[in-house]
């Protein structure tokens, strides 16, 4: 349970404010639903509220939210691909929203989504959060437990494939 008044909620209220759409629109990059990433994103500010004291002495606190995030998704995602195959998705599909719908897409833009899900798992996590997350090489590095050097070699190969993608939907370029 948390308590009320802390001394630090200020600092991390703060933090939040400064971090919190970043985190949102990575986790969305990254494959997370909407939906689903304002649950994520509060539960990673939360954890980090509750560890404020130590994670504030860390030299990249906001490599640290990014982790616990990046976690806080694989595990909902592990538990929701569990239950995805069972019974008829009928159901489920028709309740969903029609995704050419332009209502339905809150802030990010579907092409840009689409294009970063195409990205092997590997790029993608990198220029997630190199790209959109904004943090540095060494952040990254330090998040998905990667060499420096791996981290600038898949961002290359992503950003290469991304402005492949790019030209391909792109009617000047002779693209789709």
């Amino acid at each position: 349970m948390l308590s009320a008044g802390r001394p630090w909620d200020a600092q991390v209220t703060s933090f939040f404010l400064a971090n919190h759409h970043q985190l949102r629109r990575y986790l969305i990059a990254q494959g997370c639903a909407p939906c689903d990433s304002d649950d994520i994103v509060q539960d990673a500010f939360l954890i980090v509220r509750e560890r404020w004291e130590t994670v504030s002495g860390y030299a990249k606190p906001k490599a640290y939210l990014y982790k616990v995030a990046l976690r806080l998704w694989q595990r909902q995602a592990a538990k929701q691909a569990l239950r995805r195959y069972r019974g008829d998705p009928e159901p489920r599909l028709a309740g969903l929203p029609d995704p050419r719908d332009t209502a339905a897409t809150v802030e990010v833009n579907d092409t840009l989504i689409r294009w970063f899900r195409q990205l092997p798992v590997q790029q993608r996590k990198v220029a997630a959060l190199r790209l959109i997350g904004g943090l540095s090489e060494v952040e990254t590095a330090k998040i998905l437990d990667l060499s420096l050097g791996t981290v600038k070699s898949q961002l290359n190969a992503a950003r290469k494939r991304l402005r492949q993608l790019k030209d391909q939907d792109d009617p000047a370029k002779g693209g789709t």
